[in-house]
Order: structure tokens, then C-alpha cells, then sequence
């Protein structure tokens, strides 16, 4: 059986146990001890899930710090490969080839399409310029939650306690 369904099933089964031993026994000392007693299979569970838990968080960690390696590699290659084509287009320019054959390759220098240089922005009539839409105004949480601390209603908003495991 997979360890997490068996874990739910004992957490059941101690939920259950917890709610007969309410229902049949005043004595909150009775009731804590026997609970305690049974405490050992889903505390073992729970420890065996903590562990999982750990493991995938320090996996996931791995994955970050690779995927920001490879990252650096990918620009590190892009500039070395940028840096090559400069070399090999000043070569052939200084040598003045236009056209070089080779066993693997076939290098040529063409012209790119013409690009547009705006020397001064301001100089630009306005029906050369374009007029970006505002960003819309966006919530700002920490003077929200400052209000709602002080005990400010703020129409629109809440706050909400939610709960996390720590795992130490």
C-alpha cells in the first residue's frame, strides 16, 4: 500500500480512537494516555512522510541551482558564439571575402535589412510616437495590511491567518 494512503488510513483510525475515548471517558488524563499509547504507527508515518517531504524540497533545490547554472552556461555559450561570428565576419571583411567554401561550411557576409536609428526622440513629430496604455493601479498589500493591523476597515480587503507545516 502507498505510505501516504496508509498514513491518512492511521490518521483516521486515530481521529476515530480520539473521538470514542471522548465520548466514553470524562477523565482528560485517561483519554491522553491511551491516545498517547497509540501515538507510535502514525507518528512513524508522519516522520516517514517528513523525510519525503525533506528530500523533494532538497531535490527541488538541486533542480534551482542547476537550471541557474545552465542558465549562466547558456549566456556564457551565446556570447562566445557571438564573439566567433565577430572574428570570423572581421577576417573575412579584412581579407575582403565575400564568400568563402569550405569542406563543412559555406561562410558569406550579407546585408542586413535597414534599421531605424532615432537620433533624438524629441525632434520626432507625434505622429511618429506611440502612446503606451498606463499600467493599471495594483493593490498595495503592505499598507493594506498596516491598516487592517491598526484595526482600519478597508473595504475590499481582509486579512487571513492561514496555518503552514514546520518542519525542523
Amino acid at each position: 500500500m502507498n505510505p501516504v494512503f496508509e498514513a491518512f488510513e492511521l490518521a483516521a483510525q486515530y481521529r476515530r480512537l480520539a473521538e470514542y475515548l471522548a465520548e466514553q471517558h470524562e477523565d482528560a488524563q485517561v483519554i491522553s494516555d491511551t491516545l498517547e499509547s497509540e501515538a507510535g504507527p502514525l507518528d512513524e508515518h508522519l516522520e516517514n512522510l517528513a523525510k519525503m517531504v525533506r528530500n523533494l524540497e532538497a531535490a527541488d533545490s538541486g533542480v534551482v541551482r542547476t537550471m541557474e547554472d545552465l542558465a549562466a552556461r547558456h549566456a556564457g555559450l551565446q556570447r562566445a558564439a557571438e564573439r566567433g561570428r565577430k572574428l570570423i565576419l572581421d577576417l573575412m571583411q579584412s581579407a575582403q571575402r565575400e564568400h568563402v567554401t569550405t569542406a563543412l561550411f559555406s561562410l558569406a557576409i550579407r546585408k542586413n535589412p535597414p534599421a531605424v536609428v532615432i537620433d533624438c526622440a524629441a525632434a520626432l513629430p507625434p505622429a511618429f510616437l506611440q502612446y503606451p496604455e498606463p499600467p493599471p493601479p495594483v493593490p498595495d498589500k503592505k499598507a493594506i495590511a498596516a491598516a487592517l493591523k491598526a484595526g482600519i476597515e478597508v473595504p475590499g480587503a481582509h486579512a487571513e491567518q492561514a496555518v503552514r507545516l514546520d518542519i525542523r
